[in-house]
């Protein structure tokens, strides 16, 4: 132990305790009470022996100093869209957490932030966050600035949003409107409308999807193998892997339509000008805002496609493969609301016949 003993000006005492490595001195601290400097010596020499030893200089580098380390060192490491989500969400953190010593930042911290953030912005925005957060100190962790990854200590807090009330879309009546007033507007632009509604793509997958992409052996279907968001070069699907949607009777259609007298190569959906399909280009050619119910949007025609297979009794891993989920666990917890719809509609028409049957006797 090399605790020393010093006196300040006003006669109290202090102790510095000094860490040492091979005669060389690592790092030293200085504490009022002689037994903190002990119990500090212990633990950085303990830190030595299991290789667990982080150098001052590495934990005071400040937050937004590791941020931006992480984001330069995931160039090319993940997708431009994961990319540009990072660096929005560090760039919402706020000066008072971004200006700590990595090192200072534990789960209280964390949680304080996490809590902020649920009051101002919704759970699954904070969600992603959380995400990011973690991703920096996990950085930090291999590039030795800390022993280990706080977040991983951290659950979301409660509070945010209300329980969510499972997704909404449209119900057929307002699909089958909105249908017939795009089709006046623009025809087959309306046929990628249904066309989302039946076979649950999303909207980065069919921008990328191909006319040699439409089979028709062993079935009609649509091989689904890559994706391109708007202003995004070309990329593998969301989860990387190659999946086969069946077309029904009416998709086949629309995709044999869409694909006449095509080259395999060519874009399957094109825009009003024969491009390949831009957001903002698609919804002012059909005049979504005025067209669909207020609130719609291209992912919900998904979300009525993947209703409707459930509600046809088509297995949740099956419609999981279909909509290209990781697992059938993110299908039950997306539509569970979905799910639940043929028991309750099975009990209401059990007591519908009880009732019938006291009144008839």
């Amino acid at each position: 132990m090399s605790i020393e003993k010093r006196m300040t000006r006003d006669g109290e005492p202090r102790y510095v305790a000094r860490v040492k490595n091979n005669s060389k001195l690592v790092t030293s601290q200085t504490f009022r009470r002689k037994r903190d400097a002990a119990m500090w010596e212990r633990e950085q020499y303990r830190a030595l022996a299991f290789g667990q030893f982080i150098p001052p200089s590495q934990s005071s580098i400040l937050f937004a100093e590791v941020a931006a380390a992480l984001l330069e060192s995931r160039h090319g490491q993940v997708t431009p869209h994961s990319w540009r989500t990072d660096r929005d969400n560090l760039a919402g953190i706020p000066a008072w957490f971004s200006s700590l010593p990595v090192a200072s930042i534990g789960p209280s911290r964390i949680l304080r932030y996490l809590t902020e953030q649920l009051a101002m912005r919704a759970r699954s925005t904070t969600q992603r966050a959380r995400t990011t957060l973690s991703a920096v100190f996990a950085y930090a962790v291999r590039e030795r600035m800390l022993t280990g990854n706080p977040v991983r200590d951290v659950r979301m807090p409660s509070g945010g949003n209300p329980a969510s009330r499972g997704v909404e879309t449209f119900t057929d009546a307002q699909l089958e409107q909105s249908l017939a007033e795009q089709h006046v507007l623009h025809a087959r632009l309306a046929s990628v409308t249904e066309f989302f509604s039946l076979t649950g793509l999303r909207w980065s997958e069919l921008r990328a999807l191909r006319v040699g992409d439409v089979h028709s052996t062993p079935m009609p279907a649509l091989r689904i193998w890559h994706a391109q968001s708007d202003g995004y070069a070309e990329a593998g699907t969301k989860t990387s892997n190659v999946r086969l949607v069946p077309l029904t009777d009416r998709a086949q259609e629309i995709a044999s339509a869409l694909a006449a007298n095509r080259h395999p190569d060519e874009h399957l959906a094109l825009s009003a000008t024969g491009k390949q399909l831009q957001g903002s280009g698609f919804r002012w050619a059909v005049k979504w805002s005025e067209t669909v119910p207020p609130g719609r949007t291209v992912n919900d025609l998904g979300h009525y496609a993947a209703s409707a297979w459930l509600r046809a009794g088509i297995p949740v891993h099956q419609v999981a493969r279909w909509l290209g989920h990781a697992n059938a666990n993110t299908t039950l917890r997306v539509y569970a609301h979905v799910l639940g719809e043929a028991q309750d509609l099975a009990a209401v028409a059990q007591l519908n016949a009880r009732g019938a049957d006291l009144f008839d006797g």
